[in-house]
């Protein structure tokens, strides 16, 4: 696939912030720490080669599939004399990196376990209409559901929030996706809150810490930038998500898992607390060349200590882990590297291609929501 013009502009920030042309045409300013992996996924290749764009759907650039994204598109791309260039793409998170991965407009992309589960399998939202061609390379990290409250709360536990007014995510998230299923083993709904905001992830803080909402859902692991600057605006906290509901909730879905969120990974956070969530997966379709997808394993597991410094949220990482595979099929590439086995040679003009899907493969999504949570 080659670069479109609407996703790959840069211009520089005073203090060194940087500007990033999104989907939609949508500026947004990204954090310092961010410019080294953004930059690397735009490495010139050399002159007397063809060039091609593998593009990574992400999600939100305050998630953690964005700078994800960027530390493979880095590993990538420091080979210089290779004519494939990796590049990040901010989207709408789980469900819209589906949608595009299927319309063959990108070709990796970062998906919650629990939507990839019902996509495959022709459920919820893909209920007749199920993507049939997806492989796993990879995971990454178990993703809480975190629920955010302000420091001067009385919320501690998940019952409080009855009678509050919640952000509940926004529709086709997979933030929301998730606070469904929550909802539904508690046998809630929306009239069980004041009142539901069903902002994106970028405008959940605002709403917060204005007072405008009393807490907040969001699907992320940690560290992450949202929570920090929640902590830092209005003294914010994690309330664990715990009890027989979920208990419930994890025995009858597969897709879901206990999780501990560390202490002291945030200002008076300092005990660890309990949550539930999905996996975090790089799939591909199957038609992604085989030599391209075991070039990526290689990169990232040849290098893996390297590749965990390039986020905090990968500093717990374990190969084993991320190489387990519970219910897809990993792809031939990825396979074959866990064969030890490389592929045959595939011209790099292959590497670039893919395969419309068909018509019946996805419902439609309006990407206009370029920031909206992954899910991100």
């Amino acid at each position: 696939m080659m670069p479109r013009p609407d996703c790959f502009a840069i211009r520089p920030w005073l203090e060194f912030e940087t500007g990033f042309c999104l989907r939609g045409h949508t500026t947004v300013k990204l954090p310092t720490f961010l410019l080294p992996l953004l930059l690397s996924t735009l490495l010139p290749v050399q002159a007397d080669e063809q060039p091609g764009v593998i593009t990574i759907g992400t999600g939100s650039v305050t998630g953690v599939y964005y700078p994800a994204g960027g530390a493979i598109c880095r590993l990538l791309n420091r080979d210089e004399n290779s004519a494939t260039r990796c590049a990040v793409e901010s989207t709408g998170g789980s469900r819209d990196n589906l949608s595009l991965l299927a319309k063959g407009e990108i070709e990796l992309a970062f998906v919650q376990s629990d939507l990839l589960w019902e996509a495959v399998r022709g459920q919820g939202a893909y209920a007749g209409k199920p993507l049939r061609d997806m492989t796993t390379l990879f995971s990454l990290y178990v993703e809480p559901l975190n629920l955010v409250v302000r420091g001067d709360s009385d919320i501690q536990q998940v019952e409080d929030l009855k009678g509050k007014r919640v952000g509940i995510g926004n529709p086709g998230s997979g933030d929301r996706a998730t606070v469904d299923a929550l909802l539904a083993a508690l046998g809630w709904d929306a009239h069980t809150f004041a009142a539901v905001d069903e902002s994106k992830a970028a405008e959940r803080v605002e709403a917060l810490c204005s007072g405008k909402t009393d807490a907040f859902f969001m699907v992320a692991a940690h560290p992450n930038q949202t929570v920090t600057e929640a902590v830092t605006e209005c003294n914010a906290k994690l309330v664990p998500l715990e009890g027989d509901a979920i208990n419930t909730l994890l025995a009858n879905f597969p897709y879901y898992s206990k999780v501990q969120i560390p202490g002291g990974l945030y200002r008076m956070q300092d005990q660890a607390l309990t949550s539930f969530g999905t996996t975090a997966l790089l799939v591909a379709r199957q038609q992604l060349p085989a030599t391209l997808v075991y070039r990526i394993d290689e990169e990232v597991f040849n290098q893996f200590e390297a590749f965990k410094r390039l986020h905090p949220a990968f500093a717990h990482l374990r190969r084993e882990q991320m190489l387990a595979n519970a219910f897809l099929p990993f792809h031939p590439g990825s396979a074959a590297f866990l064969a030890g086995t490389p592929p045959k040679t595939t011209r790099p003009s292959q590497a670039v291609s893919a395969a419309p899907a068909s018509s019946a493969a996805v419902p439609s999504h309006n990407s206009s929501g370029a920031a909206s949570s992954q899910i991100r």
